[in-house]
């Protein structure tokens, strides 16, 4: 039987592959950047707060509370690298070195006051990294807060929170009191929140990674309202937001409203009209001129970490539908954010990258402009539908239909049914993770690259392996004798197993682009939207059809030779595609560099992209197909 390809061993390769892809969502870093965050913030609170209780007039009034200081700065300290090893700070030296005094005054016993202002400056520079949240996403119910409250805290805070709950009798530290004003001055919902998402390290307060974000908040609020259960049927006489309710302590929300009932707001808040959303274009103009400020202040790292947050955070969620609805327009959003991310790089002047700025800003609103204008019924969704699916899969489809010819004209129907359960499997695995799209779209825009991204480049290397395989049956009489003793013999299950998993990898990859970009197509579209895209789906699977009857039929009349001959040129063809689109996935994901190419030229159909790495990829995809051309030449001839 044909020996397409795929050993025993790169048959193991391809399978561990695709389990690695199948848990690529668990292994998410953003949750873990997140919560370092949230715990390098909520020690810098506790320091501030607690350091008095250890140290007073110079003099240390409490070894355990001191040694507690120690312990926090340390671990502040390391969940700072932590974050810097992750590459997600844009200045992590500034941090570092403000953490390193903030221990040197705890080494020194400075004063309370003094510490309290280092920390609350490093917890400042942390949140100024926009890595953590500091509103819930709806107004809290404290309700439901009192009875999580009840279930999981008042066992050992108490009914009341009074610090007083039977299991928390002989606790060191006990139990927080939240109705001591004392105790909890300072303290604000976002305090609370990370306290009880994170716990508190050598203390029996663990963290609470059961309840869900919106449950938290729900109980942080409740927390804060526990100081002022006296004024329950207290009415707010002023508005105030949810953003400052969460992120500001009852003095600071005094300070800020002096007329304000802060107690009322605190045990009967009422919502109000929450700040306007932030949307992603947004963010991406935002951070672009946070991406400008960080260069103009000779912070390229800064610079080169804000332009990346910009297409990550504020680009990428609308691409798919900016490309559903206006091609060229996405290409040149693309371009745009792009180049400004290849000029920090390069270290161009400030001019350029200000005018690079400007562009992508525009570009943006373009776009912006594009998405909030546009209304599509069933017919305009279904076309694109239809051209998403045509578009993404044309290239593995005519690569699936080369092999089939290959399989059929050697006459192995057993190896053709394989190929088919591949590429079948591939669809239907497509399908159902179209009903996850809101788990895959809780994917970071990083992760989401990746993947596409190691897709691609791992099915270079099938495709190569086959190319240099076909390309070797080309020669006058090597197909013959191929044929003769291959088919008298027995299928090797281990080589279907190697075809399916070929055919799998070749089409997975465009079912799961073209979910992302088709999920896109039911946010931005009318009600009846789903309908246009089932309609899309079935058009674009008929005419797909038709194509592959049509030339199945025509490699049937072609001479083995040039079946050989056409399925090898598929095949490595889209081998430098796949290339030239993975190294650009990579990119956008900024986990490769980007160099722009002095032509401004872009095929994405052929993956070809106006970065010097891309083409350089390419380039070298193609010299190693004419490296193994010449060896198999070399080959032919000895033999």
């Amino acid at each position: 039987m044909i020996q397409f390809v795929l050993h025993a061993d790169m048959i193991r390769t391809t399978l561990f592959f695709l389990g690695f892809l199948l848990t690529l969502s668990a292994s998410s870093q953003t949750k873990s950047e997140e919560d370092n965050a949230r715990m390098l913030i909520n020690l810098m609170d506790y320091i501030a707060k607690d350091y008095q209780m250890g140290v007073s007039n110079g003099e240390v009034i409490s070894e355990f509370e001191y040694a507690e200081m120690h312990e926090f700065v340390g671990t502040a300290v390391a969940k700072a690298d932590e974050l810097d090893a992750s590459g997600v700070l844009s200045n992590e030296k500034v941090i570092k070195a403000e953490l390193d005094q903030l221990h040197g005054l705890i080494r020194d016993t400075a004063a309370a006051t003094d510490v309290a202002k280092q920390a609350d400056k490093v917890k400042e520079l942390v949140l100024q990294q926009g890595l953590v949240a500091l509103v819930p996403d709806q107004f809290p119910n404290l309700e439901k807060g009192k009875s999580l409250f009840a279930a999981q805290c008042a066992s050992c805070h108490g009914t009341y929170g009074a610090g007083d709950g039977p299991a928390g009798q002989g606790l060191n530290p006990a139990p927080t009191n939240f109705r001591n004003k004392d105790i909890m001055v300072g303290v604000a919902p976002f305090q609370a929140y990370n306290t009880i998402r994170l716990g508190i390290p050598g203390t029996s307060m663990r963290a609470f990674k059961e309840l869900s974000d919106e449950e938290i908040w729900d109980v942080a609020f409740y927390v804060l309202s526990l100081q002022h259960l006296d004024n329950r049927s207290a009415k707010t006489e002023i508005e105030i937001d949810i953003v400052d309710l969460a992120s500001l302590s009852d003095e600071d929300l005094k300070v800020k409203y002096p007329s304000a009932n802060v107690a009322a707001h605190r045990s009967n808040p009422q919502p109000v009209e929450v700040k306007k959303e932030i949307t992603a274009t947004d963010k991406a103009k935002s951070l672009l001129k946070k991406s400008l400020l960080a260069y103009e202040s000779r912070d390229k790292m800064g610079a080169l970490n804000a332009a990346l947050k910009a297409y990550l955070d504020g680009v990428e969620p609308i691409e798919a539908q900016v490309q559903a609805s206006d091609n060229a327009l996405f290409g040149r959003l693309e371009a745009d954010m792009m180049k400004v991310r290849s000029l920090i790089e390069q270290d161009a002047s400030l001019e350029a990258l200000e005018i690079a700025v400007i562009t992508a800003t525009e570009t943006i609103n373009e776009a912006e402009a594009l998405l909030s204008s546009s209304e599509r019924g069933v017919f305009d969704t279904a076309l694109l539908t239809a051209g998403i699916l045509i578009r993404e899969g044309l290239e593995a489809f005519f690569v699936i239909l080369a092999i089939l010819g290959v399989l059929r004209k050697v006459n192995i129907p057993q190896a053709t049914r394989w190929i088919h359960l591949g590429w079948i499997a591939a669809i239907v695995v497509g399908m159902i993770s179209w009903f996850f799209t809101d788990s895959l779209m809780q994917w970071s825009a990083a992760e989401r690259e990746l993947m596409e991204g190691l897709i691609g480049i791992f099915a270079v290397g099938i495709l190569l392996y086959l190319g240099y395989w076909l390309h070797g049956k080309t020669e006058a009489g090597k197909w013959k004798a191929f044929v003769e003793e291959r088919i008298l013999t027995l299928v090797n299950r281990n080589n279907l197993i190697g075809l399916s998993a070929f055919s799998f990898i070749v089409v997975f990859r465009e079912a799961f682009e073209s979910v992302l970009f088709i999920s896109s197509l039911s946010a931005g579209g009318e009600g009846d939207s789903k309908i246009g895209i089932l309609i899309g789906f079935i058009g674009s699977a008929l005419l797909l059809f038709f194509i592959a009857v049509a030339m199945l039929r025509w490699f049937k009349k072609l001479p083995i030779k040039q079946v050989f001959q056409f399925s090898t040129i598929m095949v490595l063809t889209l081998a430098v595609i796949l290339m030239g689109q993975g190294i650009h996935a990579l990119q956008e994901g900024g986990y490769i560099g980007i160099n722009s190419f002095p032509i401004n030229l872009r095929i994405s159909i052929l993956g070809i992209y106006p970065t010097i790495e891309s083409i350089l990829s390419q380039v070298g995809i193609v010299l190693l197909i004419i490296g193994l051309w010449k060896l198999n030449e070399r080959k032919t001839v000895s033999q």
